[in-house]
């Protein structure tokens, strides 16, 4: 270290053997900045200054590439942050973020997002600060102590028998089976959207989900590996779910649709696969063609209820997904074990089943003491 006047430099070494050099004004600042770094280098935990000035949109786009997501998550993930951080933050350093900016920014997004999305892009941006930790351009993340918006996890309300069937009706024929398969298999959109022929077996009464089609908004999508090993599973089919299956595929044929096959990502190709539901101009069903198909039928469902004389409507906010839900209830209140229920719905274990449907479990009626009576009604002492 040297002065010239009121100009201090500290020399040093990085852990390249590069040498470093920065100025200082005060020789107090300067002697400060010296110990530092060098207690830094001593315990492996030096960052070089430049790697500080890294623009968070840059950290994030190596985040992006190098990170291990499904096609659908990694696409979520880049426009979560396209449109809710880096607009923000993109152009700050990630050495000088600190933490009243994040701060700052929960605040300003829970103005125009709900909690639970919110949550969810704070947990990109904490994933991408991480990612600048672990490749030594920051010492600590600031993310560390400030808490995700609290969500409280929505009990999922299955709908009414009247109104499933309501909605069954009210799709339009070439997507009424598969409604109706909705709620009798409990199967993900994904999985009928990409359910091909060889895997229905009407002869026993079993669908196979061994794939599912990845939603995009726009174009076709392409078939992917279920959500989980898990997702991999047999799911009986009652008779009336059978039958209208079997209606179904004499009058709309399975279609060949040329889509990517992603199933093995080691190996990606194109192939010819026979979905069982196609939309009218013989392509894979995309999201938003299914979103107008679906807004309408629960429209026409509405009006029927209510031309029917039923007190019933369809749940404001009700999505195909609540047909999983509805076909958990049935199972569940027919005295599934959760064991059970878990393999139907292809979870990956039984506490994600109980996470969601506790609540449904504990309003099937108590027959303990039932139970016990009848094992021992014919002892006496």
């Amino acid at each position: 270290m040297h002065g010239t006047g009121k100009r201090y430099a500290v020399r040093w070494r990085d852990e390249s053997r590069r040498e470093r050099r920065k100025s200082f004004t005060l020789k107090g600042d300067a002697d400060k900045f010296a110990a530092k770094t060098t207690h830094e280098l001593e315990r492996g935990q030096y960052i070089d200054p430049d790697a500080r000035k890294t623009l968070l949109r840059a950290v994030a786009e190596d985040w992006l590439q190098s990170a291990e997501h499904r096609p659908s998550t990694a696409e979520g993930a880049r426009r979560q942050l396209e449109l809710h951080v880096l607009p923000y933050l993109g152009d700050r350093a990630v050495g000088g973020l600190k933490r009243g900016d994040l701060q700052l920014w929960i605040k300003d997004r829970r103005k125009v997002l709900a909690d639970s999305t919110v949550a969810i892009v704070y947990g990109r941006l904490k994933a991408v600060l991480t990612y600048a930790v672990h490749n030594d351009l920051i010492t600590k993340n600031p993310c560390d102590g400030i808490p995700a918006p609290s969500v409280k996890r929505k009990e999922p309300t299955p709908p009414p028998t009247e109104v499933v069937a309501a909605l069954i009706a009210s799709a339009p024929s070439r997507y009424r089976a598969m409604v109706l398969l909705a709620a009798g298999s409990g199967l993900r959109h994904g999985e009928l959207v990409g359910l091909e022929r060889q895997h229905l077996d009407l002869d026993v009464g079993e669908v196979h989900v061994r794939q599912q089609a990845v939603r995009l908004d726009k174009g076709d999508p392409y078939i992917g590996q279920p959500k989980t090993d898990q997702s991999y599973r047999v799911v009986p089919l009652a008779k009336t779910v059978v039958e209208a299956l079997s209606e179904h595929l004499r009058r709309f044929p399975p279609t060949a649709v040329v889509l990517d096959d992603r199933t093995d990502p080691r190996k990606p190709h194109r192939r010819t696969a026979l979905l069982v539901f196609a939309n009218a101009n013989g392509r894979a069903i995309n999201g938003g063609g299914w979103s107008r198909v679906w807004s309408n039928t629960v429209k026409r469902a509405d009006a029927k209820l209510e031309k029917d004389g039923s007190k019933l409507r369809v749940p404001p906010g009700t999505s195909a997904h609540d047909l999983r839900h509805y076909y958990a209830s049935l199972l569940i209140l027919h005295r599934e074990s959760v064991k059970t229920v878990q393999r139907r719905l292809g979870h990956a274990k039984p506490s994600v089943t109980l996470d969601v449907y506790t609540h449904l479990f504990e309003e099937v009626e108590d027959t303990t003491r039932d139970a016990v009576q009848d094992a021992l009604k014919d002892i006496s002492i």
